[in-house]
């Protein structure tokens, strides 16, 4: 009997552990969120640690970075006007 509670007890000790461990992998940044509040940002790679339930995790990939920017004119040694759209 005692045998059995313990093996309970040693199952849901590793399911809280499953649910409370997550990793953000290296091409990845992380945003912790708290009942649906920002609690944490950027976080960084590698194996962290958060409240089942209370807390929730959401991953970016940040090696896609866009940036739309307004074409520009710039002057040239020559002095001639070149448009640059990156």
């Amino acid at each position: 009997m005692i045998a059995r509670i313990i093996g309970i007890l040693v199952i849901l000790g590793a399911i809280v552990v499953l649910l409370s461990a997550y990793t953000v992998h290296e091409t990845e940044r992380a945003i912790l969120f708290k009942f649906g509040r920002i609690v944490k940002t950027g976080i960084e790679p590698g194996l962290h640690f958060k409240i089942p339930i209370v807390n929730n995790v959401r991953a970016f990939d940040i090696r896609v970075l866009t940036m739309d920017a307004q074409p520009e004119r710039f002057l040239t040694i020559e002095k001639k006007n070149v448009i640059v759209d990156y």
